[in-house]
């Protein structure tokens, strides 16, 4: 019973394999009779599958990376960040710096709360033991 349901499992996890070759292998056409930069990024979303799928597949990558190769010199003019675009990029650093503050300074606390949660353990755990002592 459980080899018939491992062949199913296996039989499953090769044709959604297939399946996504073939979306990524459709979505590389697609790409090539564009202009614009190639990305794995875009390919996997115009896929359909993850980028870790494409990063890790042994016969796709070559074939993307490839075609981003061929189109690195083509970047449109547009593709440079506008200034409004730069203020936001600085706004989205300067509070992330701000986010990664806080969370240290919380992690900070979590650690002197644990201290101190041991530590009144440890306080009822002798007190526990001196009642029962004089019981």
């Amino acid at each position: 019973m459980t080899d018939r349901r491992t062949q199913v499992l296996a039989d499953a996890t090769r044709q959604r394999r297939e399946r996504a070759e073939k979306a990524v292998e459709q979505a590389l056409r697609r790409a090539r009779s564009t202009t614009g930069p190639v990305t794995i990024a875009a390919i996997a979303a115009d896929a359909g599958v993850s980028t870790d799928f494409i990063y890790k597949h042994p016969a796709i990558r070559p074939k993307v990376e490839d075609l981003r190769r061929s189109r690195a010199g083509t970047v449109p003019t547009t593709a440079w960040p506008s200034d409004a675009d730069a203020a936001e990029s600085t706004l989205i650093r300067r509070l992330t710096q701000q986010l990664a503050q806080v969370r240290k300074q919380h992690q900070e606390q979590i650690a002197e709360l644990r201290t101190a949660l041991e530590t009144a353990h440890g306080e009822l755990l002798v007190l526990r033991r001196q009642i029962a002592d004089r019981q």
